[in-house]
């Protein structure tokens, strides 16, 4: 709120990226879309703009598969995908341990 405010009164404008989202879904579209643009409004910032999020875009799903098959193959963890014995509850570990 305060970087809309700040704009208004620079005489700019804004383009918002929300990085934490990667599809739309309620607080994407009213509370950027809806509140911080009407706030954007009062503030009389010049341009106030959303960046579109990956949502189903095709090179996003790839990239999400390809993450998923390298953990499949290797696991998650920085050990090699071999977390150790101490922690019983890997399924990498299980599956080595039988």
């Amino acid at each position: 709120m305060q970087a809309i405010e700040q704009a208004g009164r620079d005489g700019v404008g804004l383009v918002v990226v929300p990085i934490a989202f990667v599809s739309d879904h309620i607080e994407t579209l009213v509370e950027l879309d809806i509140e911080n643009r009407h706030l954007a409004e009062e503030n009389k910032v010049q341009l106030y703009v959303r960046a579109r999020v990956a949502n189903d875009d095709p090179a996003f799903i790839a990239a999400l598969a390809g993450l998923v098959k390298r953990a499949g193959e290797t696991g998650l963890c920085k050990e090699g995908g071999r977390c150790g014995a101490a922690h019983k509850d890997c399924p990498w570990e299980r599956q080595r341990a039988s």
